[in-house]
């Protein structure tokens, strides 16, 4: 069973995943007999005889995903229902544009998040309310799919939607949102334009919608969401004042820039992913990166278990053991950077095509470079940001060169997108290539033989054109 010897909890998220991609076709209690069914199966696709220790990891392995099924059964069979109406004090923790022409706030209370649908941004993050309303479901996709709000809210811990009759300010109190809208006007007020803007989905993980759509077109957009490139860089970054063995306020400074964030699935997944292997160096064991992803995956299931119909968390998992795998497989080889790029994005594809309708060619050519681009650009520009903020002079001029870094990019990306303008939408035939690549991937990491490989890849395609 070389899965539980490489990555024993890969088989628990591949069951996981099954079982909540089955749940509104079977129900609760076909999935808690589906999961270690699957864990069974995945085990013994992979079993090797020769191979010492496989049976009290399979039991552990058969411990574990049942309680996390249990876990993923009480949560979504029993959500948490409020009281039809509410008084309720609480701090606004999220402001964000909603479609065209509205804006939500999210109002964190001791009863749980509530979602305020606004006509204008009246509100900002870190205000203290006191408000009186009527709760309201969220809205749940019909039978013909679409976008699940009651699953994606429920994934950033929104119990309900609130439609509020009176709401009374309260006086200001310390909190992360307050800190975090501080920090965003001074980067409105103090950067220039595209330099801020990077800096706050870098620091405040704060979406400018423009940006946004740019780097939508060049096939670039993950590196304006916090995710494992945000949270590798300050580990580095860290790294050159700290030692590694200070595992303690390694760890602490690492979550208080995810906080700082907003904790993203992405960013949860990456920090997961770190802590995992740091605690395995403070107790000496040696750490599988596949196996910590998997970790992370399943923690942030068990915590959330919408978080399986986020596309940020699909994204994310989907693009980290492409990552992990390919690097397990053939070593820190330079070549392997070359490929990991098309297969990122060829894995990706159906969940990327699905969600988004198309997928720009010209991101195949652009992140062969872009990591390592705005590695360099982000940490000159938060240097002199912090040193602009101390008063330190000349740094409005340093940041000007920054601000045209950024410019160049820009034409630079333009250009290349008006050579490759080509896009790719949903097709069947390139999904069923990028399923049946992760399947092989994951033969490949594995160690096994042709044949099972060939029929491992054969079947893990079909079902996953079944099940998604």
């Amino acid at each position: 069973m070389m899965i539980l010897v490489h990555a024993p909890m890969l088989s628990v998220l591949g069951a996981l995943v099954v079982s909540l991609a089955l749940f509104d076709r079977t129900g609760s209690l076909w999935c808690l007999f589906l999961a270690p069914v699957f864990v069974l199966g995945f085990s013994f696709l992979s079993y090797k005889e020769e191979t010492r220790g496989q049976w009290p990891v399979l039991a552990v392995v058969l411990l574990t995903v049942l309680l996390c099924t249990l876990r993923i059964i009480c949560v979504l069979d029993h959500p948490v229902e409020p009281p039809k109406s509410v008084q309720v004090e609480g701090t606004v923790s999220l402001v964000r544009p909603w479609g065209e022409r509205n804006t939500v706030a999210v109002l964190d209370t001791p009863e749980g998040g509530f979602l305020l649908k606004l006509r204008f941004a009246t509100l900002t993050e870190g205000m203290c309310l006191k408000v009186e309303g009527i709760t309201r479901p969220l809205k749940q996709a019909g039978r013909e799919g679409g976008f699940d709000e009651e699953r994606y809210w429920r994934a950033r811990g929104v119990v309900s939607g609130l439609s509020t009759s009176k709401k009374e300010h309260l006086p200001p109190m310390w909190s992360l949102p307050r800190f975090r809208y501080a920090l965003y006007r001074k980067l409105v007020i103090y950067m220039p334009p595209l330099t801020g803007a990077y800096l706050r989905a870098a620091w405040i993980g704060q979406r400018d919608e423009d940006l946004y759509k740019a780097h939508r077109a060049w096939g670039t957009s993950h590196l304006l969401a916090v995710s494992g490139f945000h949270v590798g860089l300050v580990l580095l970054l860290i790294s050159f004042f700290l030692d590694r063995r200070h595992v303690l306020l390694l760890s602490a400074l690492l979550w208080g820039y995810i906080l700082m964030t907003g904790a993203a699935p992405s960013a949860l997944r990456a920090g997961l992913m770190v802590q995992a292997a740091l605690l395995g160096q403070l107790l000496g064991r040696p750490s599988s990166s596949v196996n910590s992803v998997c970790l992370a995956a399943v923690l942030l299931l068990f915590h959330s278990p919408f978080l399986f119909w986020d596309v940020g968390w699909r994204l994310s998992v989907l693009a980290a053991l492409t990552l992990t795998m390919m690097y397990s497989i053939e070593g820190r080889k330079a070549w392997v950077w070359f490929l990991v790029s098309p297969a990122i994005a060829l894995i990706t594809f159906p969940q990327v095509a699905y969600t988004f309708k198309e997928f720009p060619l010209v991101g195949l050519l652009l992140n062969l470079f872009a990591p390592f681009v705005f590695s360099a650009a982000i940490t000159t520009a938060s240097l002199f940001a912090l040193l602009r903020f101390l008063g330190v002079p000349f740094m409005p001029w340093f940041l000007s060169w920054v601000e045209g870094g950024f410019k160049l990019w820009r034409w630079g990306a333009e250009g290349l997108r008006s050579l490759l303008p080509w896009t790719i939408s949903w097709a069947p035939f390139i999904a069923w290539i990028g399923a049946g690549a992760l399947f092989l991937l994951l033969c490949r990491f594995l160690r096994l033989p042709a044949g099972r490989t060939a029929a491992l890849t054969l079947a893990g395609t079909l079902a996953s054109f079944w099940l998604f």
